[in-house]
């Protein structure tokens, strides 16, 4: 009997192949860059960068979702609140391992002198910057999967040397600055508030199965209403 893929997985295979098609592109432009049009090489690094941003979005946006204080406190649906909470804790650390699966290739991709001399612009070092050093209001990372932000600073690496002569003074000075500030935050503020982030987080899914448990079960709420 033949079987008919459903609506997902046509849209599953739909992204894989996709994602597949721009990194053969993307290798075959950064290999043969020299011989290919600017406008062609252009092209395909504003794709890139799109791409890059649009992760980094899912990843963020799953941070703000899951953090406690956007959490509704309330007695209702106790069950479904937990099961919502782990989902998006789950949802927020498959984003952010997507986001670092994409920039352990595009460190393939910038291996290439060619490549390197068109990421270097202040569009590419605002991105890896945000996700290497970007905070969310609590103080913790936006991107709180460390290999993550590791790959983002291996990926600025290798773009800093070329942007010496095509980015301007002040921009560079931005960047450094962004830099100097980062290793502050590590050293001095984000595990402070990592630690205060963690313990909200155990709190609320404390108080969460606290809700489960003293929440009526279907039966309890019947008798109470036929006694």
């Amino acid at each position: 009997t033949s079987h008919t893929p459903s609506g997902s997985q046509l849209s599953t295979a739909l992204k894989v192949a996709s994602t597949r098609l721009l990194q053969i592109l993307a290798i075959s432009t950064g290999t043969y860059a020299d011989k290919l049009s600017p406008k062609v090489v252009q092209a395909l690094l504003d794709l890139l960068c799109s791409q890059l941003k649009t992760l980094l979005s899912q990843a963020a946006g799953g941070a703000a979702a899951s953090s406690p204080e956007h959490q509704e406190k309330t007695d209702d649906c106790a069950d479904d609140q937990k099961k919502d909470f782990k989902a998006l804790l789950r949802k927020q650390h498959t984003a952010e391992l997507h986001l670092g699966d994409f920039l352990v290739f595009l460190r393939r991709v910038v291996s290439s002198k060619a490549i390197q001399s068109k990421m270097a612009s202040p569009k590419w070092t605002e991105v890896l910057l945000n996700i290497a050093a970007q905070k969310c209001c609590s103080g913790v990372p936006l991107v709180g999967n460390l290999r993550t932000r590791l790959l983002a600073l291996h990926v600025l690496e290798a773009v800093l040397p070329a942007c010496e002569s095509s980015v301007e003074d002040h921009q560079m000075t931005q960047v450094v600055d962004r830099l100097f500030a980062l290793l502050s935050d590590c050293m001095w503020e984000a595990p402070v508030a990592q630690a205060k982030h963690t313990v909200q987080l155990k709190e609320r899914e404390q108080e969460l199965k606290l809700q489960v448990r003293t929440w009526p079960r279907p039966r309890e709420i019947k008798t109470l209403i036929n006694p």
